[in-house]
């Protein structure tokens, strides 16, 4: 039997989303970023009332108006394949975020592709990693992130091991990550030709935005297939069934299985790449964070 997504989802993604959100033209991608944030200026999330936003500069903060644990503070990475995308647009997974774990959730505006290659966006979220652990040096600090933003919390948490900071970041949330320039894989077979929301071949586009022409030696912390992930903060992982970035997510939970280092996975059935963003209306999509908040509040 054919597999399809949701329909429930397919409406309400439709109301919040324009037809694409990256173009053949660099030229046009100011446009669409554009329209991409206008169409989702009324998705605020399912607790919005009771979470603070603040305008930081090139950052949002999202604060629990009761009961914030002080303890963690979460960095949350946009996805849009390095290319697109800001607080805005993912401005309600930000809130539900902040309010399902009781934490902070700082959301940066990072550089974007192609005006901004690799590694203008690694920089912007790693020098946001050492003002955030400068200002409160007692603080656990998370990286979460989707898609795009799910690549550069992971590769952030690499260099900072790389670099001497083994430790600095205490955990991962990590949704449907696209992490390798790979594209002969069974979920991209299966799931890139156009009928599931997110191509293959606008992944290709993106990796060839973000890297620039550069390589493994000029890129280290770009495509990240030849990662090691020892000493990697645990993570939770979730996979869209029906995305063609799936096996990147089986690929880092097997990464981590083999090393033995802490990790949930969890896998979302009938949902395509980008569904995380519907809490406000879809109850799969709340979930999911629901689940990521769960990975943290555990002993």
């Amino acid at each position: 039997m054919a597999k399809c997504t949701d329909p429930a989802l397919l409406e309400i993604a439709a109301r919040f989303s324009t037809p694409r959100f990256v173009d053949e033209s660099k030229a046009a991608m100011p446009a669409l970023r554009k329209a991409a944030t206008q169409a989702r200026r009324g998705l605020v999330g399912r607790h919005a009332a009771d979470v603070e936003v603040t305008e930081l500069g090139a950052m949002r903060r999202f604060t629990p108006k009761a009961g914030l644990d002080r303890s963690c503070v979460i960095i949350y990475v946009h996805g849009g394949g390095w290319v697109n995308c800001d607080s805005i647009t993912h401005g309600a997974v930000m809130t539900d975020l902040a309010y399902l774990t009781g934490h902070e959730v700082l959301g940066p505006d990072y550089p974007l592709a192609p005006e901004h290659p690799y590694p203008a966006g690694l920089d912007h979220v790693m020098d946001l990693v050492a003002k955030t652990r400068a200002a409160r040096p007692n603080v656990k600090l998370v990286l979460a992130g989707d898609s795009a933003g799910a690549n550069l919390s992971l590769a952030v948490a690499a260099k900072l091991r790389d670099t001497g900071q083994e430790g600095a970041v205490s955990a991962l949330l990590l949704w449907y990550g696209c992490f390798r320039a790979k594209f002969d894989t069974r979920s991209h077979a299966a799931f890139g030709g156009g009928e599931f929301g997110l191509t293959t071949e606008a992944m290709q586009r993106c990796w060839e935005w973000y890297l620039d022409g550069q390589d493994a030696d000029t890129a280290p912390y770009g495509d990240l297939g030849a990662l090691d992930v020892t000493g990697l903060p645990p993570a939770w992982m979730c996979e869209a069934e029906l995305d063609c970035l799936a096996d990147d997510t089986r690929w880092l939970a097997a990464l981590y299985a083999g090393a033995g280092i802490d990790h949930s996975y969890d896998l979302f059935t009938g949902v395509n790449h980008g569904f995380n963003h519907f809490g406000q209306f879809y109850s799969p999509s709340l979930r999911s964070i629901e689940r990521a908040a769960h990975f943290l509040k555990r002993p």
